[in-house]
């Protein structure tokens, strides 16, 4: 009659003594990429940080997270959250609630409010990492919002990794500009050794509007993108006419790329050019590109 009980009771006391061994190996090895990355210039501070999760998982809670890169981009939000299964410590999901706050230099502190976002992280046999993440109603004052975000990465040969970006019910809003809105927005591509961006593929929804194209993007010395993406409209007139109020060109400018555009015919392909901190539409000047420092 007491095997059944003493049984459970020996694979309760075996599976607690694996999670507190394993649970402190997870935070030694968590202290030890934290380090890591302060090391290269990427800190994570907590107002008051904890671990928990037993019995099934291994949790480690942050209290108003501050994130910040180079001592030059910095991250607050609300909490953080970053938790593996015990049984499967090779993914790790963590959770962040906003607001966030971002600040960078020649940017003003922007308040991005958005729901719990969730991003996971899958280690292989190989030691290669796959990531995903979500951000749900995300919005930007001054800048924008969308329904969703998510961005997909793998890893890819050559030390590279390809990334997949989605997001669903775009709106641009830039400030004393009436808003630009799409029904959705991708980007697939990958990301090279050299740190060169292949876009494999583009592609913009607004309306009966399509817009899709590829190339490639890189950072010149003064760290400004720079490349070129082949872009394709079907329907060239009402895309530029959707555009106009964005662009920096004057009414002969405009007239000159619609001229161009209707030699070209519905099916129109016009080469986007970003060099020496510019943005061209085929010949023509579209607007100035700023750096990303």
């Amino acid at each position: 009659m007491f095997l059944p009980f003493a049984a459970v009771l020996a694979l309760v006391a075996l599976w607690s003594a694996f999670w507190f061994v394993a649970s402190g190996i997870a935070e030694d090895r968590f202290s030890t990429e934290r380090t890591r990355l302060a090391a290269q210039g990427t800190e994570l501070s907590c107002t008051r940080e904890s671990w928990g999760g037993f019995p099934f998982h291994f949790e480690f809670r942050c209290e108003s997270p501050i994130l910040v890169h180079r001592r030059e981009i910095e991250l607050r939000s609300g909490s953080l959250l970053v938790m593996a299964q015990a049984y499967r410590p090779w993914q790790v999901v963590a959770l962040l609630d906003g607001p966030s706050t971002i600040t960078a230099p020649g940017l003003m502190p922007k308040k991005a409010e958005h729901q719990r976002a969730v991003a996971a992280v899958t280690l292989d046999r190989d030691g290669e990492i796959s990531f995903s993440a979500e951000l749900p109603m995300p919005s930007v004052e001054g800048l924008g919002r969308a329904s969703k975000i998510m961005v997909h990465g793998r890893p890819s040969a050559g030390n590279a990794t390809e990334l997949a970006l989605q997001m669903a019910d775009p709106v641009y809003q830039p400030p004393a500009m009436p808003p630009l809105s799409a029904s959705r927005a991708e980007v697939i591509g990958t990301l090279l050794e050299d740190r060169s961006f292949r876009v494999d593929r583009t592609e913009i929804e607004a309306g009966s509007i399509r817009f899709w194209g590829s190339g490639k993007l890189s950072l010149d010395d003064k760290r400004r993108p720079a490349g070129l993406i082949d872009m394709e409209t079907d329907d060239p007139a009402a895309l530029l006419a959707l555009l106009r109020p964005y662009l920096s060109m004057t009414e002969q400018q405009v007239s000159g790329l619609k001229s161009v555009l209707g030699l070209l015919g519905n099916e129109a392909k016009l080469p986007l050019v970003a060099k020496d901190g510019v943005l061209y539409a085929g010949p023509f000047k579209v607007a100035d590109i700023p750096s990303l420092d």
